[in-house]
């Protein structure tokens, strides 16, 4: 059946055009309905702070206290949750610092020179590639192993311990792209293990009454009960 040109003074072909524009640029019903970010399923949002930077949903407490390494990664993994990689750890750091009072309370805990003594570990592994000193990161277990997601050549970093010491302030406001600290990073009274090249060293944070550091030359199956892991979460989109 055609349409008449025109319905009470209305150009039906200009308002059926008009119709077909709008219908492109307005979402129905049932995508108005879906939230543009969901929510973690089965997990109190209020026992972790959202990294924007990031979209990852970070744990205010260390869990999994006295596993090594590799034993953390999989405990996560089966928790459909992983580790932070250094350079998510040093961007979680730099906004808790600058945060409310809370946030700063965490970056005490975390950072705060006092007893007792408090680790975790980080998602950074280091191994020698064609005489290229390269940093494993994004581990995921896959098929009952453990692999990293990314292997990347490493350069412009601090390849020599500093103990005491770094700035903790410069390391956080102006990390390399991986999360270590620059060739010029400031003095400081934070300690710095850098990587070794002996294919057996991952990545810590710790504090206690002796000072603060970084060290990139752990051994993997190392454990204790003050040593444990930071969980990560991606927000859902």
């Amino acid at each position: 059946m055609k349409l008449p040109d025109k319905i009470f003074g209305i150009d039906t072909k200009k308002a059926y055009e008009d119709f077909l524009e709008r219908s492109k640029k307005t979402p129905d019903k049932e995508d108005e309905q879906q939230p543009q970010n969901q929510p973690l399923e089965g997990i109190d949002e209020g026992d972790y702070i959202f990294m924007p930077k990031r979209n990852l949903y970070v744990a205010k407490e260390r869990s999994h206290l006295g596993e090594a390494w590799y034993d953390a990664h999989k405990a996560l993994h089966q928790e459909k949750a992983r580790m932070l990689t250094l350079r998510e750890f040093a961007d979680f750091l730099a906004l808790l610092k600058t945060g409310n009072s809370e946030f700063r309370r965490i970056y005490n805990d975390i950072t705060e020179v006092r007893n007792p003594w408090r680790a975790e570990w980080l998602d950074a592994d280091f191994k020698m590639v064609n005489d290229k000193l390269h940093i494993n990161y994004n581990h995921r277990t896959i098929d009952g192993i453990l692999k990293p997601q990314n292997s990347d050549p490493i350069t412009d970093y601090l390849t020599s311990n500093k103990t005491p010491g770094i700035s903790l302030d410069d390391w956080l406001s102006n990390p390399t792209s991986y999360g270590l600290p620059k060739a010029d990073v400031k003095d400081g009274s934070m300690y710095y293990w850098a990587p070794m090249k002996n294919n057996n060293s991952v990545a810590r944070f710790h504090a206690d009454s002796d000072g603060s550091g970084l060290g990139c030359a752990g051994y993997p199956r190392n454990s204790d009960s003050s040593r444990g892991v930071r969980v990560a979460r991606a927000k859902k989109i």
